[in-house]
């Protein structure tokens, strides 16, 4: 890929990914817009607006594969992370994500910390 055409690449990702953040409906879970069909049909369409950018061809399905593809990304990074801090690794050995545009997509972070697991084996009664 050329430098013009990766460069290119990387503001459009950006600039796609500056749109997402500003539709919590997509991606905020505890929003109220989140369960509202019509916020999110609207703001798909402006996604898809932004698509045709990159791909005249764009549609509802290809933006929700771009943005399932840019967390799939960001959520590896944020393991490598994780993996580097829970293995004791000293603070300057700690991973440092190569994505460029993980501090951009970084929104999303409280969204993919799966919850704590509760236990119901206190519940029982052994013996």
């Amino acid at each position: 890929m050329s430098s013009e055409k990766s460069l290119k690449n990387k503001t459009f990702v950006l600039e796609f990914l500056d749109l997402y953040k500003s539709f919590p409906c997509l991606w905020k879970i505890k929003s109220k817009e989140y369960s509202n069909r019509n916020i999110k049909d609207r703001a798909y369409e402006v996604l898809i607006e932004k698509m045709k950018e990159i791909d005249k061809n764009a549609n509802r399905d290809a933006v929700v594969k771009k943005i399932n593809s840019l967390r799939s990304a960001y959520r590896k990074e944020l393991k490598k992370i994780k993996d580097s801090v829970r293995s004791g690794a000293g603070e300057e050995d700690i991973y440092t994500p190569h994505l460029f545009y993980f501090n951009e997509i970084d929104f999303i972070r409280d969204q993919e910390i799966p919850r704590d697991t509760i236990s119901n084996m206190d519940d029982l009664q052994i013996g």
